[in-house]
Formats: C-alpha cells, structure tokens, sequence
C-alpha cells in the first residue's frame, strides 16, 4: 500500500454551498436547488451554519408524507448541525469522518463559514484519479515494451496511447498516424 497523496478536501469540491435561511419554505428549496442543479444547502442563521437540508429531506420529510412544501419551513426537516470538514483537511480525514460518522457527504467549510459539499462519490474519483496517475508512472518507468502492434500488426517497440478513453498500444508509426 503506497502512501496517500496529500490531496486535500478544497481540491476535490465540486459543488458550491447554496445558502438558505430556516425560515425559507421548502418549497422554495426545492427551487434553489433545482435551479443551482445542487442535492443539497447550508442553513444558516446570521453567520452559524445551523443545518444542511438535501432533496432527499425534501423527498421523504415533505413529499412521501403528504405535506404542503409551501407550508412546510425549511427549519423542520434540515439535518442540525452537519457534519463539517474544514478545507485545509486531506481527502483521507474525510474518508475516515464518513465512515466513523455514516455519512455520504461532508460540508467543507473556510475558517467556519460554508465553501461547499465533497461527497463520497468525490472521494472516490479523486483516489481513482491519483491511482491512475500513479499506475502510468510506473508503466513508464517500466523501460522499453516491445510486443504486437494493436493497429497494423507488426511487431515493434510499444508506445501506450490513449485516445477517446481507450488505451492502445501501438509502434511508432502507428503512434504518429494517430497522434496526427
């Protein structure tokens, strides 16, 4: 097991914090976020983060019960004090709150105040990220790799290329043909 990079919370957030106060309807929410294409906002009251509130509050608290979402604040359904990561933290701190808390997603915050939601999904793609960068490290550290050219046949010195997603190993006339 290799060591972890120091790739940190800030780094992999990729959805913005929706702000909104416990006083909005869930209706209006419900707007917001369809409108920001987000799952989930930061209830804030002056400047404390009191609650998040996320489309599936919205779904089971709201709409499988019957209740009015024009009626219904948003204040009785949110999540009281979320669970939060502060953005200087490492990706691996947040892997290890998830799990110990049994969340899918944290609300990275700045000095306190919301900067945005990293969930598990996140975490995940960003350990795939570095995972794949490291593997083609160690394929080119590999030295020469000779073999069956997958576009013409021939046997030759490899080159790996990737083009549209596909990996492809091919000689040297093969690589420029597509490279071109």
């Amino acid at each position: 097991m290799t060591m972890m990079p120091k790739i940190t919370v800030e780094q992999i957030v990729k959805r913005k914090a929706i702000v909104i106060k416990p006083t909005e309807t869930v209706e209006r929410v419900a707007k917001i976020l369809a409108k920001n294409k987000v799952s989930s906002a930061v209830v804030m009251e002056k400047d404390e983060i009191i609650g998040i509130v996320t489309d599936r509050d919205i779904l089971n608290k709201v709409v499988a019960k019957g209740n009015d979402p024009k009626e219904v604040k948003v204040s009785s359904i949110m999540t009281k004090t979320p669970i939060t990561i502060e953005y200087d933290y490492d990706i691996q701190d947040a892997i290890e709150l998830m799990m110990g808390k049994g969340v899918r997603r944290l609300l990275v915050t700045r000095l306190g105040m919301p900067m945005g939601f990293v969930t598990a999904a996140d975490l995940l793609a960003a350990l795939n990220t570095y995972n794949q960068e490291e593997e083609e490290e160690s394929i080119e550290e590999a030295g020469e790799v000779y073999g069956i050219c997958e576009v013409c046949g021939q046997y030759a010195q490899l080159h790996r290329v990737i083009r549209e997603g596909y990996e492809r190993w091919v000689c040297e006339s093969c690589k420029d043909m597509l490279e071109s």
